[in-house]
């Protein structure tokens, strides 16, 4: 059996230290420009996290995320969403974590983006769908070519897609070989693709356009 990057249940997918790390990273980030209340939200997710409980993190998570809703505040309320995702995904719940992934505005940051792909791409691999994780880690190195997780997972599905295609099996740690839920996981993965091909389209529309007579 590969390893691949998590903790959870003695696998090894190592996406608890990333995930961690961005999620500290967008703490700090957000702690500059939201109210007293969503920084302690979202801190207080973030060390919830650190300590594996989910039910805290979640909770801090939902009030940062419905506050900065109502403030109107999207950045902020985007990465409160994104630790619910991270949340979720470190449960192991796979399905939640994509319909919350696909809640993120269009427009979010590129730190956000990254975040987004890689974690669609470890619930791909986990559930055995490891040409999808491949492109999702590739789109993550696009953003940021040194995150070696990704590396690690890229060669992992490959390793994976090899196997299966040799006859061997290939089911992730904690996942079945039968996807009883597969019609709907595909209806999820369809929808978080569409809104982050949507994004990928802003953020290019954005970017100003040099021409001859701009020199």
């Amino acid at each position: 059996m590969e390893k691949v990057v998590s903790k959870r249940k003695s696998t090894t997918f190592h996406f608890n230290l990333i995930q961690l790390l961005f999620l500290v990273f967008l703490a700090l980030l957000v702690s500059c420009s939201s109210g007293n209340s969503d920084r302690f939200n979202i801190l207080s997710g973030v060390f919830s996290w650190a300590r594996q409980d989910w039910n805290s993190a979640t909770a801090s998570f939902l009030k940062a995320a419905e506050a900065a809703e109502i403030a109107g505040d999207l950045a902020v309320r985007d990465y409160a969403v994104y630790g619910l995702a991270a949340t979720y995904l470190a449960q192991e719940e796979y399905d939640a974590a994509l319909l919350r992934l696909a809640e993120i505005s269009d427009n979010t940051s590129e730190e956000i983006l990254a975040g987004i792909w890689y974690q669609i791409g470890i619930a791909a691999y986990r559930k055995g769908k490891y040409t999808q994780a491949a492109d999702y880690f590739k789109k993550n190195l696009t953003l940021d070519p040194s995150a070696m997780d990704s590396k690690i997972n890229l060669e992992l599905c490959h390793r994976s897609m090899l196997t299966r295609e040799s006859g061997g099996s290939t089911a992730p740690p904690g996942v079945s070989e039968t996807h009883e839920k597969s019609g709907e996981s595909e209806i999820l993965f369809n929808l978080v693709r569409r809104k982050e091909q949507e994004r990928w389209k802003n953020q290019q529309a954005e970017q100003p356009a040099y021409g001859v007579e701009d020199y």
